[in-house]
């Protein structure tokens, strides 16, 4: 550390600092946003419509769409993760470029696919590896210009995406009518392509920091000043503080400035500005002290690999039973959500419904969806909701509406139930990031989000094949959509018992205080 650098963390403090713009380029980093997840997640929902005569071709039935699915999820988890890894070497543009650059690709080559391994390759482990970048990218590059109007724009963001998806069927039903379903593969390489625009205006916020008045609180420490200099009673103001183990590894601020002045003490009174932080960016872990020279005391590195490993992927977060029961929750919700509507087209085929109707009902359910997120959104900024009991009653309700939905074989009933269930989807898709974030300390989220992404992948390849392998096997639908509600069950109880163990423990606590 510097001189000045150390002026400027003790005393010769600047009056202003750079922060986000809460605006003007971030503006641009919100459609590059919306461009990527509209470029690569708006035909998702419509997958099964794209490739259903083509698996009908090759004979392979649903497993092979839950298949190709599982393996984009754990690609997606995997590369996600690492991505954090990459950003260490490389900027998050040119982290963003190699994932949009890839995922273009995948979708050029999959206009030749012939069978059902090319289709794993590329719609599977490909586009799985260049979403993998781009996800990241997009939301550290979005968290960095907003820190006030995240929720506002976010929403904006995912209505536009919403508004998108929910015209894609009608747009594929339009493009596999007119060009066929090759012709259809290269519109979706050319949309695909938008990715590589997305990845570009990914600025680093530093090149649109905006300047204004630094936020301090002053400390002030005054030692009393003895009266005679010769006094054997004389006030030692360095026996009046707690002794301090200045060879401890982690020592927190104000410890490391107490020791810096009992080890140069000047005469006086002095000032320590320390910046404020608000109470969202809080850190929990003790600040280290690198010395100024670069040279780190030995003790600090560590011969233990493993332990260097459980410590980089931060594993003690799974001694948090709550943390756990959360990420379980979630990536099995989550899971159960997008293969519902992947296989939702094909059911509705299954009904004898014509491919008008079923992509008016997927029409309706996304435009249900995109409603839902936009009035979540605007009602964020007039009332604070809780997320965990968004995504619960999101889970819980969906669980309940999918039960009535596969009791149903014409077109109203499963028109309206669909637009139930889009509805009910945004509260999922909404509360997942956050739960999260709200349950651990901010610095903490990457690693905490890490371990998620990576659990969703590997439910998604075990659990996903086994309910396509359940379908083909039994050849209902009821039975396998009935697999994928238990998922959400498995959320809604844990979490149902967790809370009532909580409201247990609080009101015992109240009643020993009152006694």
């Amino acid at each position: 550390m510097s001189v000045k650098e150390k002026n400027v963390e003790f005393g010769d403090v600047d009056k202003y600092e750079y922060v986000p713009p809460e605006g003007g380029w971030g503006y641009m980093v919100c459609i590059g946003l919306s461009v990527i997840f509209i470029a690569g997640t708006a035909h998702q929902p419509v997958f099964g419509f794209i490739y259903n005569d083509f698996l009908d071709e090759l004979g392979v039935g649903t497993a092979a769409v839950t298949l190709v699915f599982g393996v984009f999820q754990v690609t997606l988890a995997i590369a996600g993760f690492s991505a954090n890894i990459a950003l260490k070497k490389l900027s998050l543009r040119q982290v963003g470029l190699i994932g949009a650059f890839i995922y273009t690709l995948a979708s050029f080559l999959a206009i030749f696919v012939v069978s059902t391994t090319q289709l794993i390759i590329t719609n599977g482990f490909l586009h799985g590896l260049g979403m993998g970048l781009l996800i990241p990218v997009s939301y550290t590059s979005f968290n960095s210009y907003f820190t006030k109007k995240k929720v506002l724009y976010l929403s904006l963001c995912k209505a536009s995406i919403g508004m998108i998806t929910m015209f894609y069927p009608l747009f594929i039903k339009f493009t596999i009518t007119e060009y066929g379903f090759r012709g259809t593969l290269a519109i979706l390489c050319a949309i695909s392509a938008h990715s590589i625009f997305g990845a570009l205006v990914m600025h680093p916020v530093k090149w649109h920091m905006v300047k204004q008045p630094k936020p301090c609180e002053k400390i002030v420490l005054i030692p009393p000043t003895p009266a005679k200099e010769d006094n054997k009673d004389k006030f030692d103001f360095t026996k009046t503080l707690p002794k301090i183990d200045s060879s401890e590894n982690a020592r927190s601020v104000e410890n490391l400035y107490r020791i810096n002045r009992l080890e140069n003490p000047q005469k006086g009174a002095e000032l320590l500005f320390v910046s404020k932080l608000s109470d969202s960016r809080r850190l929990s872990i003790p600040v280290v002290l690198i010395p100024a020279d670069g040279k780190i005391d030995s003790k600090f590195d560590s011969s233990d690999h493993v332990q260097t490993v459980a410590e980089f992927l931060d594993l003690s977060l799974l001694k948090d039973l709550v943390y756990v029961n959360i990420i379980f929750g979630l990536a099995l919700t989550f899971f159960s959500d997008l293969t519902f509507f992947t296989l939702e087209p094909l059911f509705l085929d299954k009904k004898h419904l014509s491919k008008a109707e079923i992509a008016n009902i997927i029409a309706v359910g996304g435009a249900m969806d995109m409603s839902a997120r936009l009035f979540l959104g605007v009602a964020g900024q007039f009332f604070r909701m809780n997320s965990r009991y968004m995504f619960f009653c999101g889970a819980f309700f969906t669980a309940l509406f999918r039960f009535i939905f596969i009791q149903f074989s014409t077109y109203t009933p499963l028109l309206i139930l669909t637009g139930i269930l889009g509805s009910l989807r945004s509260l999922v898709h909404i509360a997942q990031p956050i739960v999260v974030a709200e349950h651990v300390p901010i610095e903490r989220y990457p690693p905490a989000y890490g371990l998620y992404m990576l659990l969703a992948g590997g439910i998604s390849l075990s659990v996903g094949p086994m309910i396509g392998f359940v379908r083909d096997y039994t050849g209902s639908y009821a039975i396998a959509f009935n697999m994928i509600t238990m998922c959400n069950l498995f959320c809604v109880v844990p979490w149902a018992i967790e809370a009532i163990a909580k409201y247990r423990k609080n009101k015992n606590s109240t009643n020993a205080l009152k006694t």
